[in-house]
Protein backbone atom coordinates (compact mmCIF):
# COMPACT_ATOMS: atom_id res chain seq x y z
CA UNK A 1 0.00 0.00 0.00
CA UNK A 2 1.05 3.62 -0.99
CA UNK A 3 1.88 5.59 1.97
CA UNK A 4 1.87 8.98 0.05
CA UNK A 5 -1.28 10.83 1.43
CA UNK A 6 -1.47 12.59 -2.07
CA UNK A 7 -1.37 9.52 -4.20
CA UNK A 8 -5.30 9.65 -4.76
CA UNK A 9 -5.17 12.70 -7.13
CA UNK A 10 -2.91 11.39 -9.70
CA UNK A 11 -3.13 7.52 -9.17
CA UNK A 12 -1.58 7.30 -12.57
CA UNK A 13 2.05 8.19 -11.10
CA UNK A 14 1.95 4.85 -9.15
CA UNK A 15 4.86 2.82 -8.88
CA UNK A 16 3.70 0.26 -11.68
CA UNK A 17 4.37 3.10 -14.62
CA UNK A 18 7.08 1.94 -16.85
CA UNK A 19 7.97 4.48 -18.71
CA UNK A 20 7.78 8.55 -19.17
CA UNK A 21 5.85 8.30 -22.42
CA UNK A 22 2.89 6.24 -20.79
CA UNK A 23 3.27 9.03 -17.99
CA UNK A 24 2.97 11.44 -19.76
CA UNK A 25 -0.41 9.71 -22.28
CA UNK A 26 -2.37 9.52 -18.79
CA UNK A 27 -1.72 12.89 -17.79
CA UNK A 28 -2.46 14.27 -21.18
CA UNK A 29 -5.86 12.13 -21.00
CA UNK A 30 -6.95 13.22 -17.55
CA UNK A 31 -6.32 16.49 -18.19
CA UNK A 32 -8.37 16.53 -21.09
CA UNK A 33 -11.24 14.67 -19.20
CA UNK A 34 -11.26 17.35 -17.00
CA UNK A 35 -11.58 20.29 -19.60
CA UNK A 36 -14.88 18.05 -21.59
CA UNK A 37 -16.28 18.00 -17.78
CA UNK A 38 -16.24 21.47 -17.29
CA UNK A 39 -17.11 22.18 -21.10
CA UNK A 40 -20.51 20.43 -21.03
CA UNK A 41 -21.46 21.66 -17.47
CA UNK A 42 -21.12 25.37 -19.06
CA UNK A 43 -22.86 24.50 -21.89
CA UNK A 44 -25.48 23.71 -19.69
CA UNK A 45 -25.27 26.94 -17.96
CA UNK A 46 -28.84 28.90 -18.89
CA UNK A 47 -27.17 32.06 -20.39
CA UNK A 48 -30.90 33.82 -20.80
CA UNK A 49 -31.25 33.41 -16.82
CA UNK A 50 -27.82 34.85 -16.30
CA UNK A 51 -28.67 38.20 -18.42
CA UNK A 52 -31.95 38.34 -16.57
CA UNK A 53 -29.96 37.63 -13.16
CA UNK A 54 -26.90 40.33 -13.77
CA UNK A 55 -29.78 43.34 -15.53
CA UNK A 56 -31.48 42.57 -11.59
CA UNK A 57 -28.54 42.83 -10.21
CA UNK A 58 -27.05 45.93 -12.24
CA UNK A 59 -31.00 47.64 -11.55
CA UNK A 60 -30.43 47.57 -7.76
CA UNK A 61 -26.75 48.52 -7.66
CA UNK A 62 -27.93 51.69 -9.93
CA UNK A 63 -30.11 52.82 -7.06
CA UNK A 64 -27.63 52.85 -4.67
CA UNK A 65 -27.39 49.33 -3.34
CA UNK A 66 -24.21 46.81 -2.74
CA UNK A 67 -23.27 43.46 -3.60
CA UNK A 68 -23.19 41.56 -0.76
CA UNK A 69 -21.73 37.86 -1.31
CA UNK A 70 -20.79 34.97 0.90
CA UNK A 71 -20.40 31.51 1.23
CA UNK A 72 -18.05 28.69 2.72
CA UNK A 73 -14.38 27.40 2.01
CA UNK A 74 -14.10 27.40 -1.33
CA UNK A 75 -17.00 29.29 -2.37
CA UNK A 76 -15.77 32.26 0.68
CA UNK A 77 -13.14 32.78 -1.95
CA UNK A 78 -15.35 32.89 -4.96
CA UNK A 79 -17.51 35.64 -3.02
CA UNK A 80 -14.16 37.44 -2.34
CA UNK A 81 -13.51 37.12 -6.15
CA UNK A 82 -16.79 38.57 -7.54
CA UNK A 83 -16.73 41.33 -4.88
CA UNK A 84 -13.16 42.14 -5.86
CA UNK A 85 -14.33 42.36 -9.46
CA UNK A 86 -17.45 44.20 -8.79
CA UNK A 87 -15.41 47.06 -6.82
CA UNK A 88 -12.87 46.76 -9.85
CA UNK A 89 -15.83 48.09 -11.62
CA UNK A 90 -16.77 50.53 -9.72
CA UNK A 91 -19.67 49.37 -8.10
CA UNK A 92 -20.20 48.80 -3.84
CA UNK A 93 -19.64 45.44 -3.30
CA UNK A 94 -19.06 43.46 0.56
CA UNK A 95 -17.31 39.71 1.11
CA UNK A 96 -19.04 38.82 4.58
CA UNK A 97 -16.03 36.27 4.47
CA UNK A 98 -13.74 39.24 4.68
CA UNK A 99 -14.15 39.90 8.25
CA UNK A 100 -12.42 37.37 10.35
CA UNK A 101 -12.78 39.29 13.68
CA UNK A 102 -17.29 39.48 13.47
CA UNK A 103 -17.05 35.56 11.58
CA UNK A 104 -15.08 34.19 15.14
CA UNK A 105 -16.64 36.35 16.94
CA UNK A 106 -20.17 35.34 16.30
CA UNK A 107 -19.06 31.96 15.13
CA UNK A 108 -17.74 31.59 18.82
CA UNK A 109 -20.63 33.61 20.54
CA UNK A 110 -24.08 32.37 18.72
CA UNK A 111 -23.15 29.62 16.42
CA UNK A 112 -21.84 29.52 12.90
CA UNK A 113 -25.44 29.03 11.40
CA UNK A 114 -25.78 32.60 12.07
CA UNK A 115 -22.52 34.04 10.86
CA UNK A 116 -23.66 35.92 8.08
CA UNK A 117 -27.23 36.14 8.81
CA UNK A 118 -26.24 38.29 11.97
CA UNK A 119 -23.95 40.31 9.44
CA UNK A 120 -26.45 41.14 7.42
CA UNK A 121 -28.55 42.89 10.21
CA UNK A 122 -27.14 45.66 10.82
CA UNK A 123 -25.39 45.78 6.95
CA UNK A 124 -28.39 44.75 4.39
CA UNK A 125 -30.59 47.71 2.87
CA UNK A 126 -33.33 46.73 0.53
CA UNK A 127 -31.38 47.79 -2.71
CA UNK A 128 -28.46 45.69 -1.83
CA UNK A 129 -28.36 42.17 -3.46
CA UNK A 130 -27.60 38.92 -1.75
CA UNK A 131 -25.22 36.20 -3.38
CA UNK A 132 -24.54 33.30 -1.95
CA UNK A 133 -22.70 30.52 -3.56
CA UNK A 134 -22.62 27.34 -2.09
CA UNK A 135 -21.51 23.91 -3.95
CA UNK A 136 -24.34 21.54 -1.69
CA UNK A 137 -27.05 25.06 -1.23
CA UNK A 138 -27.97 23.46 2.05
CA UNK A 139 -25.88 24.61 4.26
CA UNK A 140 -27.24 26.23 7.20
CA UNK A 141 -25.41 29.56 7.45
CA UNK A 142 -26.16 30.12 3.58
CA UNK A 143 -29.91 29.33 4.18
CA UNK A 144 -29.76 31.27 7.14
CA UNK A 145 -27.82 34.14 5.67
CA UNK A 146 -30.70 34.21 2.53
CA UNK A 147 -33.19 34.08 4.82
CA UNK A 148 -32.18 37.29 6.66
CA UNK A 149 -31.82 38.83 3.10
CA UNK A 150 -35.26 38.10 1.84
CA UNK A 151 -36.79 39.58 5.17
CA UNK A 152 -35.06 43.05 4.50
CA UNK A 153 -36.13 43.45 1.13
CA UNK A 154 -32.66 42.56 -0.62
CA UNK A 155 -32.68 40.48 -4.28
CA UNK A 156 -31.66 37.21 -3.16
CA UNK A 157 -29.39 34.56 -5.69
CA UNK A 158 -27.91 31.60 -5.23
CA UNK A 159 -25.63 29.38 -6.95
CA UNK A 160 -25.19 26.42 -5.88
CA UNK A 161 -24.45 22.26 -7.35
CA UNK A 162 -25.96 19.05 -6.38
CA UNK A 163 -29.73 19.11 -7.17
CA UNK A 164 -29.68 22.72 -5.62
CA UNK A 165 -29.71 21.04 -2.00
CA UNK A 166 -32.26 23.67 0.62
CA UNK A 167 -31.90 26.35 -1.64
CA UNK A 168 -33.92 24.65 -4.46
CA UNK A 169 -36.54 24.53 -1.73
CA UNK A 170 -36.51 27.94 -1.03
CA UNK A 171 -39.93 29.33 -3.42
CA UNK A 172 -39.19 33.34 -2.34
CA UNK A 173 -35.33 33.21 -3.85
CA UNK A 174 -35.25 35.65 -6.30
CA UNK A 175 -32.40 33.81 -8.96
CA UNK A 176 -31.07 30.55 -8.22
CA UNK A 177 -28.28 28.72 -10.52
CA UNK A 178 -27.75 25.02 -10.28
CA UNK A 179 -24.89 23.67 -11.57
CA UNK A 180 -26.58 19.50 -11.94
CA UNK A 181 -23.00 17.87 -10.68
CA UNK A 182 -21.82 16.06 -7.30
CA UNK A 183 -17.66 16.84 -8.23
CA UNK A 184 -16.53 19.86 -6.63
CA UNK A 185 -13.48 20.97 -8.55
CA UNK A 186 -15.58 21.09 -11.92
CA UNK A 187 -19.09 22.68 -10.45
CA UNK A 188 -16.72 25.29 -8.58
CA UNK A 189 -15.62 25.81 -12.27
CA UNK A 190 -18.68 26.24 -13.50
CA UNK A 191 -19.68 28.62 -10.40
CA UNK A 192 -16.87 30.55 -11.61
CA UNK A 193 -18.16 31.16 -14.97
CA UNK A 194 -21.84 31.84 -14.02
CA UNK A 195 -20.14 34.59 -11.76
CA UNK A 196 -17.97 36.14 -14.15
CA UNK A 197 -21.03 36.24 -17.10
CA UNK A 198 -23.21 38.15 -14.58
CA UNK A 199 -20.24 40.69 -14.00
CA UNK A 200 -20.19 40.88 -17.92
CA UNK A 201 -23.95 41.89 -17.61
CA UNK A 202 -23.60 44.36 -14.73
CA UNK A 203 -20.52 46.31 -17.11
CA UNK A 204 -18.83 48.67 -15.75
CA UNK A 205 -20.15 51.58 -13.17
CA UNK A 206 -21.03 54.88 -15.56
Amino acid sequence: MSTDPTGFLYPFLGAEEKGLDVVLADVSASTHRKGQDVIELRRAIDVDAVLDCGLAIRERLERGGRLIAFGNGGSSTDAQDVVGDCLARGWPAVALTNDAATITAVGNDVGYDKVFARQLIPLARAEDVALAISTSGSSPNIVAGLEEAHRRGMLTCGITGYDGGRLAELDWLDRLFVVRNDYIPRLQEAHATIYHLLLEVIGEKP
